[in-house]
């Protein structure tokens, strides 16, 4: 991650947040009158940062790329939450300097959709990076901006809680819909037209595709919510998450599923979901597939432009009572709790380092653990004394590693189109043993669909290229020493054939940007819902601490994320 100097040094202007009133970079310090939150400045933990007009490079094959990860900082030496992290002078958290209505863990989609919905009650946000946003954030360059992480979301309901959200951000104007026929098929270095119609194919493969296509328009129209609606009848939804995506699809087909249709339908799991279709829940699968039939919300930056919408909004109410130059009281980059404690006058004392490596600790009436479960279960206070089965729930969260490669391009994109499913040879692993083998990047979307399309004209474009890492010890490859330069030679190989089917060339590429998130995507394994883990995290911790985060559900999805920041919110906005 950049320094702040670094950070600085892009060139973010005090337009992204002048209506704040906060100069850059000021009050790192206590100033008289102010909270000593320890946190970086508003401008700071911004959470789509400029990049520079003409960013400086290495090159790799002749290819510039920038000089070093994105996303995820941490050497391999330096993880966090990994294991405790209490070492406090004197052996005890130090006194609580202030007290709070909620304390939220975790400032990604799901802790600042928290903070949002709880901004009346002046939620402090405690976020361990510069910058908010978690595997959500996005860049900008030349007036472009796309995302490192997550990039689009699903159509909302007309009327769903969802769709009220969105409208309440301001979202409906700047969003550009995607219907999923609009996507393109790579297949053998050539885009294949109607790929999921079989096209080409034997009359019986063709058969397959057809029943595959109305078994997704059967889900669609008889859709999986998750999480549960808990006055619904679920039971043939648990049934359904008890077996994995392929044996249910195979025992739907009335013929056998041909490679390429396999290939397809594993190529997507790992793209979606980190894993392959042989180790998905169906549930979580058809969840995943049917929804798309509705469309795709995309903003400028992807998910970074919901989670730009999220974070202002928390500054307003932060600016809204705070005075000017003094550290943000509410958005507390640069803050990392290492400790959460329920006490016994019903109150939660939550410890943090905060950007200097000092102590501090908060009391708080609610605490929402906002980040994934494995720092969560190393943070609250003897978990395994006092929740032995909140522990073992939280140890079968499960996680792989994910790399985002974007290309910032001299020229724009001739073609329009939002997501290019890159098929190669049309083989995929048919087996989790193989995925090490096989992987690969498995999809390039156009990083400036919001800025591209009919009547507009543009000199420069972005192409962002998802790399799922579909096995555990990924998450080591890149984190070794020699990791950027392996993972970008990589990306070189891959490189000239992606380039080609839009109409481009190395010659166009001004810098490859690497991003990777060592625990991107937790893995939706069969049973994890009708077992009853989800049910487990929703009880929450000591009636004080409550849980929002994808894993909730083992499904890496923004309405995940949202739905149960809109439950948690309800929940906690009640008690207080």
């Amino acid at each position: 991650m950049s320094t702040r100097r670094q950070f600085l040094g892009r060139g973010f202007t005090a337009l992204a947040i002048g209506f704040l009133g906060v100069r850059r970079g000021a009050a790192l310090g206590p100033q008289p009158g102010c909270t000593d939150t320890g946190a970086w400045p508003l401008d700071v933990s911004f959470p789509i940062p400029e990049v520079p007009h003409n960013p400086p490079s290495v090159f790799v094959e002749g290819v510039p790329f920038h000089g070093s990860w994105l996303g995820d900082p941490f050497d391999a030496a330096s993880i966090p939450f990994h294991r405790g992290e209490t070492n406090f002078p004197g052996g005890e958290p130090p006194q609580p300097s202030e007290e709070v209505d909620v304390a939220i863990v975790g400032g990604g989609l799901s802790g600042l959709a928290t903070a949002h919905l709880l901004r009346r009650h002046r939620p402090v946000v405690l976020e361990l990076h510069e910058q908010f946003g978690g595997t959500s954030t996005g860049e900008e360059w030349r007036g472009t901006r796309f995302s490192m992480g997550g990039a689009y979301f699903i159509t909302p309901d007309e009327g769903s809680s969802l769709q009220r959200l969105y409208r309440e951000l301001g979202l409906p104007r700047r969003v550009r819909e995607s219907p999923p026929s609009d996507d393109l098929a790579e297949l053998d270095g050539q885009i294949a037209e109607g790929f999921w119609e079989g096209r080409g194919l034997p009359q019986e493969q063709q058969e397959a595709f057809r029943q595959y296509a109305a078994l997704v328009a059967e889900y669609a129209e008889n859709y999986p919510e998750i999480p549960l609606d808990p006055d619904a009848d679920n039971a043939w939804l648990l049934a359904l998450d008890r077996m994995t995506l392929r044996d249910h699809i195979t025992s739907r087909l009335t013929v056998p599923v041909p490679p390429l249709l396999a290939a397809g339908i594993q190529a997507y799991c790992y793209s979606s979901f980190n894993a392959g279709w042989e180790e998905i829940s169906a549930a979580s699968g058809w969840n995943f597939i049917a929804a798309e039939e509705y469309g795709r919300w995309v903003l400028p930056g992807g998910n970074a432009g919901l989670i730009d919408a999220l974070w202002r909004s928390v500054a307003r109410a932060d600016a809204a009572t705070h005075r000017p130059n003094c550290p943000p009281r509410l958005l507390r980059a640069g803050c990392r709790v290492v400790d959460v404690r329920v006490e016994d006058r019903n109150r939660v004392l939550v410890t943090y380092r905060d950007r200097v490596e000092g102590w501090k600790s908060l009391r708080a009436k609610r605490v929402v653990m906002a980040c994934p479960k494995h720092v969560a279960k190393y943070v609250l206070h003897k978990l395994e004394t006092l929740d032995s089965e909140l522990r073992q729930a939280m140890s079968r969260v499960e996680t792989n590693a994910y790399v985002v490669a974007n290309v910032l391009l001299s020229r724009p994109i001739a073609r329009d189109f939002y997501d290019m499913f890159l098929l190669r040879n049309g083989q995929f692993p048919p087996e989790f043993g193989d995925a090490e083998t096989f992987s690969r990047i498995t999809d390039a979307v156009r990083g400036d669909f919001t800025h591209a399309g009919p009547g507009r004209c543009r000199d420069t474009s972005v192409l962002t290229l998802y790399w799922p890492l579909p096995y555990a010890a990924a998450r080591f490859e890149v984190l070794v020493d020699d990791g950027l330069d392996r993972f970008a030679r990589k990306t070189v190989g891959a490189l000239d054939p992606i380039l080609s089917l839009c109409g481009l060339s190395r010659a166009d590429v001004r810098q490859v940007r690497l991003a990777r998130w060592g625990h991107a995507m937790p893995i939706a394994r069969p049973g994890f819902i009708a077992e009853g883990t989800p049910a487990i995290f929703r009880r929450g911790f000591m009636d004080h601490v409550h849980f929002v985060h994808q894993d909730n559900w083992a499904l890496p999805a923004v309405e995940t994320c949202l739905l149960e920041a809109m439950e948690v919110a309800s929940r906690v906005g009640r008690r207080l």
